[in-house]
């Protein structure tokens, strides 16, 4: 029996084998799912990562608020997925009200300490008693148990012309195509779905939503200043500054060709 793709009803086929996990990946618009793995459902590994690296997300999460604020300048603004509040504190410094939601309780309360207000109930349970200007799934998505309702019910909670901010990797990207099951950021055990651009257009499409800026970027390049990350890789003696001298030539050729490893997408509702 043939597995059809959940987005658009075309055949997939297999993409990668790791363990008892099978990806598929569909024929047609380049949707991806991972079999027997279920959703995160509490405290998350990465939140120590956050903490540690904190000046490295600052960098990153930056870009993304100087993206958003491109089409809106103030306003209500939910993260689904906020983590410790790092990119809500950028958002709040700008002059927007911020809210988050965050199911672990570590992160939540890393983010109150920094006067940021947070959920920790899923967003699926939310009832929410009021709409957003700006929704954000940072990377979200590809760790819910139905990213499709989730998609949905963020568009019904916008307010007209509010926009849906999604930040995941890209499965559409060079780097997936070639490396496959090894491709860093497939994360088997991890990610239970994998979005290409056109799959998540044809998603917010019937969600009433309009792409109206997307960016497909890779490596240094996807921060607000990929240089202050050189220089700090460096001067700190991380090791990664090896791999962001090595790779930033070809991290900046995939960037220009909207072929990087990460998938940034605004999109409007259309009302």
């Amino acid at each position: 029996m043939k597995n059809m793709c959940p987005v658009c009803k075309s055949d997939t086929k297999i993409f990668a084998k790791f363990k008892n996990h099978l990806v598929y990946k569909c024929k047609k618009c380049g949707f991806g799912y991972t079999t027997n793995l279920s959703a995160h459902l509490g405290q998350y590994h990465r939140d120590e990562v956050y903490i540690q690296e904190e000046k490295l997300f600052e960098n990153i999460f930056q870009k993304r608020v100087n993206k958003v604020m491109n089409f809106k300048k103030k306003g209500e603004v939910l993260d689904v997925g906020s983590s410790t509040g790092l990119m809500l504190k950028l958002f709040k410094d700008k002059g927007f009200n911020v809210l988050g939601v965050e199911i672990s309780n570590k992160a939540a309360a890393l983010s109150k300490n920094r006067g940021i207000d947070v959920i920790t109930i899923p967003f699926e349970e939310i009832q929410f008693k009021k709409k957003f200007d700006v929704i954000l799934f940072n990377h979200t998505l590809e760790h819910l148990k139905d990213p499709f309702l989730a998609i949905n019910k963020a568009s019904r909670l916008l307010n007209k012309d509010g926009l849906l901010y999604i930040d995941l990797p890209n499965f559409g990207s060079l780097s997936a195509s070639l490396k496959r099951k090894n491709w860093p950021y497939l994360l088997l055990e991890e990610h239970l779905w994998h979005f290409s651009l056109q799959s998540l257009e044809i998603l917010l499409r019937k969600n009433g939503l309009k792409i109206i800026f997307t960016e497909r970027a890779s490596g240094i390049w996807d921060l607000n200043n990929p240089f202050l990350e050189l220089f700090t890789s460096l001067y700190k003696f991380k090791k990664r500054f090896i791999i962001n001298l090595l790779t930033a030539i070809p991290g900046l050729i995939l960037s220009k060709l909207n072929m990087g490893s990460d998938l940034l997408v605004i999109a409007k509702k259309n009302d």
